[in-house]
Protein backbone atom coordinates (compact mmCIF):
# COMPACT_ATOMS: atom_id res chain seq x y z
CA UNK A 1 0.00 0.00 0.00
CA UNK A 2 3.00 2.20 0.99
CA UNK A 3 4.37 1.61 -2.35
CA UNK A 4 1.37 2.47 -4.21
CA UNK A 5 0.92 5.89 -2.47
CA UNK A 6 4.84 6.42 -3.02
CA UNK A 7 4.23 5.46 -6.93
CA UNK A 8 0.81 8.07 -7.58
CA UNK A 9 2.57 10.88 -5.37
CA UNK A 10 5.95 11.03 -6.91
CA UNK A 11 5.07 11.82 -10.67
CA UNK A 12 2.43 14.84 -9.38
CA UNK A 13 4.80 16.12 -7.14
CA UNK A 14 6.76 16.31 -9.95
CA UNK A 15 4.58 17.91 -12.64
CA UNK A 16 3.47 20.55 -9.91
CA UNK A 17 7.34 21.44 -8.93
CA UNK A 18 7.66 21.80 -12.86
CA UNK A 19 4.97 23.77 -13.46
CA UNK A 20 5.12 26.38 -11.07
CA UNK A 21 9.43 26.25 -12.27
CA UNK A 22 7.65 26.99 -16.11
CA UNK A 23 6.28 30.10 -14.52
CA UNK A 24 9.65 32.24 -14.18
CA UNK A 25 11.06 30.51 -18.18
CA UNK A 26 8.37 32.89 -19.37
CA UNK A 27 9.38 36.44 -18.72
CA UNK A 28 6.85 38.94 -19.34
CA UNK A 29 4.39 36.33 -20.91
CA UNK A 30 2.38 34.94 -17.53
CA UNK A 31 4.18 37.06 -14.63
CA UNK A 32 3.60 40.01 -16.44
CA UNK A 33 -0.15 39.40 -17.01
CA UNK A 34 -0.78 38.15 -13.25
CA UNK A 35 1.25 40.73 -11.76
CA UNK A 36 0.44 43.87 -9.88
CA UNK A 37 -1.25 46.68 -12.06
CA UNK A 38 1.61 48.91 -13.78
CA UNK A 39 1.73 52.40 -12.49
CA UNK A 40 2.01 55.05 -15.93
CA UNK A 41 3.29 58.47 -14.40
CA UNK A 42 3.65 61.78 -16.04
CA UNK A 43 5.41 64.99 -14.23
CA UNK A 44 3.27 68.35 -14.59
CA UNK A 45 4.73 71.69 -13.77
CA UNK A 46 2.20 72.81 -11.47
CA UNK A 47 1.66 72.36 -7.67
CA UNK A 48 -0.10 69.20 -5.90
CA UNK A 49 -3.01 71.33 -5.47
CA UNK A 50 -3.87 72.60 -8.49
CA UNK A 51 -2.78 69.43 -10.54
CA UNK A 52 -5.91 67.91 -8.15
CA UNK A 53 -7.85 70.45 -9.07
CA UNK A 54 -7.29 69.04 -12.78
CA UNK A 55 -7.44 65.54 -12.56
CA UNK A 56 -10.93 66.04 -11.27
CA UNK A 57 -12.09 68.00 -14.03
CA UNK A 58 -10.30 65.31 -16.25
CA UNK A 59 -12.71 62.65 -14.69
CA UNK A 60 -15.41 64.61 -14.60
CA UNK A 61 -14.83 64.89 -18.85
CA UNK A 62 -14.15 60.71 -18.75
CA UNK A 63 -17.50 60.16 -17.06
CA UNK A 64 -15.60 58.74 -13.70
CA UNK A 65 -17.10 58.93 -10.32
CA UNK A 66 -14.86 60.09 -7.62
CA UNK A 67 -15.34 57.18 -4.81
CA UNK A 68 -12.35 58.60 -2.64
CA UNK A 69 -9.14 60.50 -1.46
CA UNK A 70 -8.81 64.11 -1.38
CA UNK A 71 -6.06 66.97 -2.05
CA UNK A 72 -4.59 66.81 1.44
CA UNK A 73 -3.97 62.91 0.37
CA UNK A 74 -2.87 63.72 -2.47
CA UNK A 75 -4.75 60.67 -4.26
CA UNK A 76 -8.24 60.32 -5.79
CA UNK A 77 -10.10 56.95 -6.20
CA UNK A 78 -12.76 56.97 -9.24
CA UNK A 79 -14.95 54.41 -11.14
CA UNK A 80 -16.37 54.72 -14.32
CA UNK A 81 -19.71 53.95 -14.54
CA UNK A 82 -21.16 50.46 -15.07
CA UNK A 83 -21.80 49.03 -18.63
CA UNK A 84 -23.54 45.41 -19.54
CA UNK A 85 -21.42 42.44 -20.94
CA UNK A 86 -22.35 40.46 -23.91
CA UNK A 87 -24.53 38.00 -21.82
CA UNK A 88 -26.75 40.88 -20.22
CA UNK A 89 -26.41 39.61 -16.63
CA UNK A 90 -22.77 41.00 -15.75
CA UNK A 91 -21.34 44.25 -15.99
CA UNK A 92 -17.92 45.67 -16.41
CA UNK A 93 -16.24 49.11 -14.85
CA UNK A 94 -13.17 50.56 -14.63
CA UNK A 95 -11.46 51.86 -11.51
CA UNK A 96 -8.42 54.08 -11.36
CA UNK A 97 -6.26 55.00 -8.57
CA UNK A 98 -4.32 58.69 -8.61
CA UNK A 99 -1.47 59.61 -6.77
CA UNK A 100 -0.18 62.98 -6.79
CA UNK A 101 3.08 63.63 -5.06
CA UNK A 102 4.98 67.04 -5.21
CA UNK A 103 8.33 66.99 -6.62
CA UNK A 104 11.77 69.02 -5.06
CA UNK A 105 12.63 70.31 -7.83
CA UNK A 106 9.22 72.07 -8.45
CA UNK A 107 6.14 70.26 -10.11
CA UNK A 108 4.10 67.24 -9.74
CA UNK A 109 4.54 63.62 -10.81
CA UNK A 110 1.22 61.61 -10.78
CA UNK A 111 0.76 58.00 -11.03
CA UNK A 112 -2.40 56.12 -12.26
CA UNK A 113 -3.52 52.41 -11.94
CA UNK A 114 -6.19 50.99 -13.98
CA UNK A 115 -8.13 48.01 -13.08
CA UNK A 116 -11.25 46.37 -14.80
CA UNK A 117 -13.93 45.22 -12.76
CA UNK A 118 -15.94 42.26 -14.03
CA UNK A 119 -18.83 40.89 -12.59
CA UNK A 120 -20.19 37.86 -14.16
CA UNK A 121 -23.44 37.29 -13.48
CA UNK A 122 -25.08 40.22 -10.70
CA UNK A 123 -28.31 38.42 -10.84
CA UNK A 124 -27.09 35.19 -9.20
CA UNK A 125 -24.06 35.93 -7.25
CA UNK A 126 -24.30 39.83 -6.94
CA UNK A 127 -20.74 41.36 -5.32
CA UNK A 128 -18.66 38.62 -6.91
CA UNK A 129 -16.35 40.54 -9.30
CA UNK A 130 -12.97 40.01 -9.98
CA UNK A 131 -10.02 43.03 -10.81
CA UNK A 132 -7.25 42.73 -13.83
CA UNK A 133 -4.69 45.42 -14.16
CA UNK A 134 -5.04 47.26 -17.66
CA UNK A 135 -1.72 47.82 -18.99
CA UNK A 136 -2.66 48.47 -22.86
CA UNK A 137 -5.62 51.36 -22.92
CA UNK A 138 -6.17 55.12 -23.96
CA UNK A 139 -7.73 55.66 -20.49
CA UNK A 140 -4.06 56.49 -19.62
CA UNK A 141 -3.23 58.96 -22.39
CA UNK A 142 -6.83 60.31 -22.12
CA UNK A 143 -6.51 61.06 -18.61
CA UNK A 144 -3.16 62.90 -18.39
CA UNK A 145 -3.94 65.08 -21.64
CA UNK A 146 -7.13 66.07 -19.52
CA UNK A 147 -5.11 67.20 -17.06
CA UNK A 148 -2.66 68.91 -19.15
CA UNK A 149 -5.64 70.44 -20.83
CA UNK A 150 -7.33 71.73 -17.51
CA UNK A 151 -3.92 72.83 -16.08
CA UNK A 152 -3.72 75.17 -19.33
CA UNK A 153 -6.74 76.18 -19.34
CA UNK A 154 -6.77 80.00 -17.62
CA UNK A 155 -10.03 79.33 -14.06
CA UNK A 156 -12.65 81.23 -14.20
CA UNK A 157 -12.84 83.98 -11.49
Amino acid sequence: MKRHFASIFAPILLLAALGLAGCDSMPGEVHGRLGPAPETTRTFQADPRSVYDAARVALARMEFRVTGGGPAQGRIEAVSGLSKKDSLQGTRQISMSVRIIALSEGGSEVSVTLKEVIEEDSTDRPGFATETPLRDTPYYEVFFGGVAQALATPKKG
